[in-house]
């Protein structure tokens, strides 16, 4: 399970330089200062939780049969898609407090993370060699 913590750590970061990227340029754009980057961080916060809960549920699932470990996949993946709606339903009955759209863009990172995941890992390969020829 090392090499799935390391991934899990590679989309995290993934998913931090796109909400950085994202409120940053949509701030500017939208000239909403706040609001905007305040929404992208809270639906980046979803897409975090949701990551942890993808990781748990393949970890528990690992340990089923394979009959039990469909059944539990499938619910799981119920709870995560019906906590992404409830969220963006959320944001669009509260459009004076947070954008909704920022919401949506901040939960598209979880999407988004998966295609930077191979730079990510990359960088942390990089970060890891230099650590060794430190180290020596």
């Amino acid at each position: 399970m090392e090499q799935g913590k390391r991934t899990y750590y590679e989309m995290l970061a993934a998913i931090v330089f796109q909400l950085i990227v994202i409120g940053t340029a949509g701030a500017l754009i939208s000239k909403e200062y706040v609001m905007f980057p305040v929404s992208v961080i809270i639906g980046g916060a979803v897409a975090m939780s949701i990551l942890r809960n993808m990781m748990k549920s393949i970890d528990i699932a690992l340990d089923l049969d394979s009959e039990t470990a469909k059944k539990y996949g499938r619910r799981q993946a119920i709870i995560r898609i019906t906590l992404m709606g409830l969220i963006l339903c959320i944001a669009f009955y509260c459009k004076d407090y947070v954008e909704p759209w920022g919401v949506c863009l901040g939960i598209f990172t979880l999407k988004f993370s998966a295609y930077l995941q191979p730079v990510a890992h990359k960088c942390f390969e990089l970060k890891i060699m230099k650590r060794r020829i430190k180290d020596k």
